[in-house]
């Protein structure tokens, strides 16, 4: 393995060790603050944790354009089923093959842990090779909501010609533009009851083994979302005669593909009716999703007895409102083959506290279709008695066909590589939406080290994809320092 991998690698452990989930980027953003500062370099921590560190250009290319290097903080902290994990306190245990880096049984964290690494990587042997005025900005909450970008002074925008940013997942694409999004909550008080006295059997009902996945560069892969299929799973058993429900839950992250849902239910049916609903829904996920979910795991198992249930309307309430809301691809581009326009995704259902909370977040690369997005889901809301609450859209970043930037990183890659790599738009968020809001003449691209499964326990990265992305970044740096 290459030198540039093991010193790329030793920062991303440095990281690894300090638990860093979205809102909560504190300890993390003190340990960047302090480290870069020990390198010499002027730094600022905002109200928002968000880091910019100042790196002067090397003597004689003080008036080079300015560049700018980009990263977030935070990352999705999920684990695999049964694992003991708290990802307010515990660090991520790495396990490292020949080929990959992987976690112990959860996330990695290597979005965007990788592209801190990298770019930490380049600050400490900033003085091996030419380059302009330098600036490092490392953004917080940018998993859940980007809020560190979109709240980002300005002023830390406006005088800067490129900016980098090294987020992307495949380290042989150049994206140059992204989708804009919303978060929308809908919130319901359960009418709470007793379940009635011929209701003497509960069931809890489970469905796992699903894809999931990022649930923008994934939602074009066919996946099945578990809170939908586990609600149709209901609409199967409604088939054979009444019950209750007194738990749903599913889903880890509003920006993740459901890959797993359970559900506890009264009733007076028996194990065998609701087993046969079982092997229907089997057939009927074989038949819609053929070869894109082929190791999914569903259980029916007796469950203890709840005191408390919905009432029979605010099951309809929620039947009704996962039915009229979208998850999925909803359109394709009409001008770019193969790329996915509009989506939505029911990213995380729960019952607590007496409240059934459904999260869901909607994309789009043309705005005036998440406005009406968020018309439909206010309709929706009225309609199924459900309390609606919508964050602010995102801005979609377009794509800039005369920016120099990425015809530049698109030959430096082909000559490094012996290859082209793929320049195009992602239908996913990106915080470049943000930056270029703050200033329209920025010229943007997003780049990456190659992350498999990520938002997931799966997540992976390749560790052949490090040193090439390194490369790429600083040879963009000393070409840019050439003018």
């Amino acid at each position: 393995m290459s030198e540039i991998l093991e010193k790329v690698l030793d920062e991303f452990k440095n990281l690894a060790a300090i638990p860093r989930p979205s809102k909560h980027e504190e300890k993390v953003s003190d340990f960047l603050k302090n480290y870069l500062s020990d390198l010499g370099f002027e730094v600022v921590q905002d109200e928002n944790k968000n880091i910019i560190a100042e790196i002067p250009a090397l003597c004689g290319l003080e008036n080079s354009p300015r560049t700018i290097l980009q990263a977030h903080m935070d990352m999705v902290c999920v684990a695999e089923e049964g694992r003991e994990y708290n990802p307010l306190t515990d660090p991520i245990k790495l396990i490292r093959t020949e080929n990959f880096l992987q976690a112990d049984g959860t996330s990695l964290g290597a979005d965007d842990g990788m592209g801190i690494a990298e770019i930490l990587y380049i600050a400490k042997n900033h003085e091996k090779f030419p380059h302009g005025p330098l600036r490092i900005i490392f953004t917080t909450d940018e998993e859940q909501g980007m809020s560190g970008a979109e709240k980002m002074d300005e002023k830390f925008l406006q005088d800067a010609d490129f900016l980098i940013n090294c987020d992307s997942e495949n380290y042989d694409e150049i994206v140059v533009g992204s989708a804009g999004h919303v978060y929308v909550e809908f919130r319901k008080k359960l009418e709470l009851e007793t379940p009635k006295e011929n209701f003497t059997n509960a069931y809890r009902i489970k469905l796992s083994g699903f894809r999931g996945g990022h649930s923008g560069i994934k939602i074009a892969e066919h996946r099945a979302n578990a809170i939908k299929i586990l609600r149709n799973f209901l609409r199967l058993v409604k088939g054979k005669g009444f019950f209750q429900v007194a738990y749903f839950s599913g889903g880890t992250a509003v920006n993740v593909i459901s890959s797993s849902a359970e559900t506890v239910i009264v009733t007076g049916l028996e194990m065998e009716t609701l087993q046969k609903c079982a092997e229907l829904l089997k057939i009927q996920i074989k038949t819609n999703y053929a070869d894109s979910e082929p190791n999914v795991k569903i259980e029916v198992t007796p469950a203890e007895m709840p005191k408390k249930v919905w009432s029979m309307r605010d099951f309809g309430d929620f039947m009704n409102i996962t039915t009229i809301i979208h998850s999925g691809v909803y359109s394709m581009s009409g001008t770019i083959p193969g790329a996915v326009e509009t989506s939505a995704n029911i990213g995380i259902v729960r019952t607590e506290n007496g409240f059934l909370n459904i999260s869901l977040m909607a994309r789009s690369h043309v705005p005036e279709m998440l406005n009406d997005f968020l018309e439909m889901y206010k309709q929706a809301a009225e309609i199924s008695n459900f309390e609606i609450i919508c964050a602010e859209p995102s801005p979609a970043w377009s794509f800039n066909p005369d920016g120099k930037l990425s015809k530049i990183m698109a030959k430096i890659f082909e000559e490094q590589n012996n290859f082209a790599p793929k320049v195009h738009i992602i239908h996913a968020g990106l915080e470049c939406s943000f930056f270029y809001t703050k200033n329209n003449n920025l010229d943007i691209v997003s780049i990456g080290t190659t992350n498999e499964n990520i938002h997931s326990p799966q997540e992976k990265l390749h560790l052949k994809t490090v040193e090439p992305q390194v490369n790429l970044i600083i040879a963009t740096l000393e070409k840019i320092s050439e003018a």
